[in-house]
């Protein structure tokens, strides 16, 4: 019995190390060869990482192979289709990290479309992977696919587990195009805030180098633009990019108004209560507990952020469109002036 099952471990490491020296060697052949001896064919396990040989496919952007192997997988396996990584990411999961993987896409929704809606070990759908990555064809592919759901119904597949948005990973994957795209499409997320209590203005409004028109300055940057076509192309990277930011930022300070929320009214002469300061009366207590807690949920406005970062375009467009928030004060009674002379920005 022992040596039975000592063979059947035998066989098994064998196939899988034949069927991994395929998969890294792109033979595709050998590899659909191989599944076809084995019983869940290429749903098969393959790596301590839990990677089937679907997965392996996926990582190695062999999207044919991908169709190959699943026009011949029986439809008695279709369930096992959302079998999920170590990491919780299916084969759909990982398809949405490709732009040039939109028909393999189809074929997994339309054999298991249970893959839409599920999510991987960090709260994340297949169309949120696609934002993180920055891949636009595969992200309105999918995003179709959940076209026909109201707000509520959306946020499942536009919030992972941690309260991001596919806005803020966007914003923070610095793929503004298509954070663009996002914030015309699912306006209600522009006012959306994180597990840190951050909008996605307030994201954009700490990344200073997205504001840059040139990866360098000065002697190095002439030089490097006479010689190398690689630095030119990287010189136009960043000036798109410094484009879209730009445009990005005035569609989100449109419609942003938390300067509106500002600590002028309070007489900053005078020392905060404590919120179990000795105050008469209940009145007294229940003033005392709500101001500490609003100044706590206010936090620092974009404007006062982008400040401090030195984003000009940022700090001109919000005060362009509301001169009035020149006003605003923060908790520690500066106004946008007295932020940038402290941070020596703007």
């Amino acid at each position: 019995m022992g040596s039975c099952n000592a063979d059947v471990l035998d066989t098994k490491q064998k196939i899988n190390g034949l069927l991994y020296k395929a998969l890294v060697t792109c033979n595709k052949k050998d590899v659909v060869d191989l599944c076809q001896r084995i019983s869940d064919h290429a749903l098969h396990v393959i790596t301590v990482n839990d990677d089937t040989v679907l997965h392996m496919a996926t990582y190695a952007k062999e999207a044919a192979l991908v169709e190959k192997l699943l026009d011949e997988l029986p439809d008695y396996h279709v369930d096992k289709l959302t079998r999920q990584n170590r990491v919780g990411n299916t084969i759909l999961h990982e398809t949405a990290t490709s732009n040039h993987a939109i028909a393999v896409a189809d074929k997994l929704l339309k054999r298991a479309p249970g893959l839409l809606g599920m999510r991987n070990h960090n709260g994340e759908t297949a169309l949120f992977r696609a934002a993180r990555y920055g891949k636009t064809d595969m992200f309105n592919f999918l995003a179709a696919k959940v076209s026909g759901y109201d707000e509520a119904g959306l946020q499942f597949y536009v919030q992972r587990s941690d309260k991001t948005t596919i806005l803020h990973i966007a914003i923070l994957s610095e793929h503004f195009d298509l954070a663009y795209r996002i914030a015309l499409d699912y306006r209600h997320l522009i006012s959306e805030k994180d597990g840190d209590g951050m909008t996605s203005l307030q994201l954009l409004s700490c990344n200073p180098s997205a504001f840059k028109q040139d990866p360098e300055d000065g002697f190095i940057k002439l030089a490097k633009s006479c010689c190398s076509t690689a630095w030119q192309e990287k010189v136009q990277n960043q000036k798109d990019k410094y484009k879209s930011a730009v445009e990005l930022a005035k569609l989100l300070s449109r419609n942003d108004t938390s300067w509106e929320v500002t600590y002028s009214s309070i007489d900053q002469s005078k020392p905060k209560i404590h919120r179990y300061g000795e105050i008469g009366g209940q009145e007294g207590m229940s003033l005392a507990a709500r101001i500490p807690e609003r100044m706590d949920d206010v936090g620092e406005t974009p404007l006062i952020l982008a400040t401090k970062s030195g984003i000009v375009e940022m700090v001109e467009e919000i005060l362009r469109l509301y001169p009035q928030a020149v006003e605003h004060v923060d908790d520690e009674g500066r106004n946008v002036l007295h932020v940038a002379i402290k941070y020596r920005e703007l």
